[in-house]
């Protein structure tokens, strides 16, 4: 049987023959093995075909399908596969008369599986079946590690082939964990982590309440997930920034599976997942883990039906994920002490990437003077900063200025002031923009060229002059980088826009837009959001309105604090229909994005309860509550206050009763207590008699007191 590679080749040349020493086809077999084991294939491949050569050989019958078996896998184990090769050695050995068996077509399967080729691998697996061989899970696992090489993936294929596996009940031994593995491989190279956490979930014995979504047959033996099983399924998640389920699985593992230890590539993804989310304590627990971890090396094969070196404990890259999850959670002394064992516990001095990695925690943190410590201390140990690690440094200084702004905005309220002397406040909020302005200008006056600020250093940069209330130089900024050949970006025109924002700047609000117009830049929901906010500083509620309006018909979606802005302005121009109309807007399902919270419930109620309109304050309240928020006491107090006002003391009262079954006791509040006695006074005239222990008999004062006991 002739078999024709994917390339149409087929040839049963060979090369020319040389000397053969003799020797049994054992020693040729092992001879051939050992050569390409030591990444000799041209030479294993020439000692095949050199055997035939040899007249002792043929007379004896000594040559056998196992020395052909070994050339073909001395074909696959080069990083780019002989493919030709590979099938012009089988093509030969059949035309000598040699017979295949399951490890001949699994070697060919290795070599289309490096390559990808599944519509070999298949066409590969037909052919055994027609010779009457039957596949072994080896088989299987090749052929599913090749749908992880193929472009796209094929993860669908691969679910196939590992269902067709279980159901091979005579197969030679059940299909071994490696196939699993390389299944969920396939799904995470092809971004499908819910699939691969299904898997996972099956082989645990977690099945689907659909019976249709199930995966596997659970009738079929099914391998218990080990260490990479679940490395696998992390990673997975991890590709799909699915952080939180990352460490869900890493504490699902030590709790359930107390037998497994996670290995060098789980923690690895746990470390990600934890710098993501800015996790630095189980940053460090999890660097101490990977520590631990044996001094062996570990034989086993790695995820999917690949090889990976065993990690022997922390490498640069875990400790530079731990700096940057410290840094960015606040624990900066952790960071840095990170940094200083760095090379003793990897072999590797903190490079750039560590010191940046500390920096970027800063810009979280907002302590700009900590990363200019930073960026000091890589210069002395002869570290050279980059481009990224001054960009990081300019976005701590923006984010210091934000902190320093947070309650506090320009108090002029002017343009064009001498900002200095503004007071301490503002002093605090320019001084960490003035320190980015001066590193910004070392950049460009560096000799070296690898410092020349890019577009991430400017967008830093007008960020920082935006929080640090100067929307001119911003915008002088954007004049520079387009004379430098820079293309802005949607971060520039949302940094410039939160200048304006910032500045109180109605004009810079259109000429941002017009800029973004001439750029060919679209607006999105950062850009919308500070000019609203912006507008709504400006007393212009209409024009909140109307953006409002143009970000939803431009398919963006409003976020609830953009709304609650919106909602703001209305409130803030006594346009209250429109507030209304507003927050159902905000209720409905075209706001996909975005719900009432607890601060949409508070304008509304508020708002409502100062314009006496005390039954649509109620309305809100028992929204807010059916919402599963808490009202607060200022609340209830305002919509008991708008009842009174109004002159309707009895609704005041059912309020009040409401109230107590919040749990709150009115009697210590004075608002509370003044409207409860109102609200008898009112009963007893209706009535004609007393209420609630009350004595018609008695004066105004007595009755109080009579109310009070």
């Amino acid at each position: 049987m002739i078999i024709h590679s994917s390339d149409g080749f087929s040839s049963s040349a060979k090369p020319k023959a040389s000397s053969l020493v003799e020797r049994s086809s054992n020693d040729i077999s092992k001879q051939i093995l050992a050569l390409a084991r030591s990444g000799k294939t041209r030479q294993a491949i020439d000692l095949f075909y050199t055997a035939f050569d040899d007249p002792k050989f043929r007379k004896g019958g000594q040559i056998n399908a196992r020395m052909m078996n070994n050339a073909i896998g001395a074909c696959a184990r080069p990083f780019k596969p002989l493919y030709k090769e590979a099938f012009d050695i089988y093509n030969f050995g059949m035309e000598k008369g040699l017979r295949p068996n399951v490890y001949t077509f699994g070697s060919l399967m290795s070599v289309c599986a490096k390559r990808g080729d599944v519509a070999q691998c298949k066409s590969l697996m037909k052919q055994m079946r027609d010779s009457g061989i039957k596949p072994n899970s080896v088989v299987y696992s090749t052929a599913i590690s090749a749908c992880e090489r193929c472009s796209p993936p094929r993860s669908d294929l691969a679910i196939e082939l590992l269902k067709e596996s279980i159901k091979e009940g005579s197969m030679e031994g059940f299909m071994n964990i490696v196939g699993f593995n390389a299944a969920i491989s396939v799904c995470a190279k092809s971004g499908e982590w819910e699939r691969a956490c299904q898997i996972l979930d099956e082989m645990e014995g977690n099945r689907p309440v659909d019976k249709k979504s199930i995966l596997l047959d659970s009738d079929a033996f099914i391998p218990k997930p080990d260490e990479v099983t679940y490395g696998t399924v992390m990673a997975a998640c991890e590709r799909a920034k699915e952080w939180h389920t990352v460490l869900k699985l890493s504490n699902r593992m030590e709790t359930l599976r107390q037998d497994l230890e996670m290995d060098g590539m789980g923690i690895s993804s746990a470390l990600h997942a934890c710098q993501q989310l800015a996790y630095g304590r189980d940053a460090l627990i999890y660097l101490k883990k990977m520590k631990r971890l044996s001094k062996q090396s570990d034989s086993r094969k790695g995820r999917g039906s690949h090889r990976r070196k065993a990690l022997r404990g922390p490498d640069d890259v875990a400790y530079r994920l731990a700096i940057s999850a410290c840094a960015r959670g606040g624990l900066i002394q952790e960071a840095l002490d990170l940094l200083n064992t760095m090379e003793q516990e990897t072999g590797t001095k903190p490079d750039v990437a560590a010191y940046t990695a500390a920096i970027g925690g800063c810009v979280e943190s907002g302590d700009y003077i900590q990363a200019f410590e930073i960026l000091n201390e890589m210069k002395s140990k002869g570290v050279q900063p980059n481009v990224i690690t001054y960009s990081a440094v300019i976005s701590s200084c923006a984010s210091a200025s934000a902190m320093a702004d947070k309650s506090q905005k320009d108090p002029s309220k002017q343009r064009g002031v001498n900002y200095s002397q503004a007071g301490e406040l503002l002093e605090n909020v320019q001084t960490p923009m003035r320190a980015a302005m001066k590193l910004l200008e070392g950049m460009k006056n560096s000799k070296r060229k690898e410092l020349e600020p890019n577009i991430v250093t400017y967008n830093a940069s007008i960020r920082a002059c935006a929080e640090g209330l100067d929307d001119d130089k911003a915008f002088r900024l954007l004049d520079e980088l387009l004379q430098r050949g820079l293309k802005p970006n949607v971060v520039t025109f949302g940094s410039l826009m939160t200048a304006c924002e910032r500045a109180g700047n109605v004009d810079g609000v259109s000429r941002v837009f017009r800029l973004m117009k001439e750029q060919n830049i679209e607006p999105n929901e950062i850009v919308f959001g500070a000019a609203i906010s912006c507008y709504r500083k400006a007393k212009e509620s209409h024009r909140t309105l109307a953006l409002l309006r143009k970000m939803i018909e431009s398919r963006l979606y409003p976020n609830t604090a953009t709304f609650n802005t919106v909602l703001m302005a209305q409130i803030e121009s006594k346009n209250m229909e429109k507030a209304k109309a507003v927050f159902k807007l905000l209720s409905s399902a075209h706001s996909k994005r975005a719900s009432p919270n607890r601060q949409s419930y508070y304008i509304m109620i508020k708002a409502m309860a100062e314009n006496l309109q005390p039954a649509n304050a109620e309305h809100y309240l028992y929204r807010m509550k059916g919402d599963g928020l808490k009202p607060d006491v200022d609340l209830l107090t305002a919509i008991v206050s708008s009842y009174e006002r109004c002159k309707e003391p009895i609704k005041a009262l059912n309020m009040m009763e409401a109230i107590r079954e919040e749990g709150y006791d009115f009697y210590q509040m004075k608002i509370f207590d003044a409207a409860f006695k109102q609200g008898v006074k009112v009963i007893n005239n209706v009535v004609g008699k007393g209420f609630a222990g009350s004595n018609p008999k008695l004066n105004e004062t007595e009755q109080d007191d009579e109310v009070e006991r």
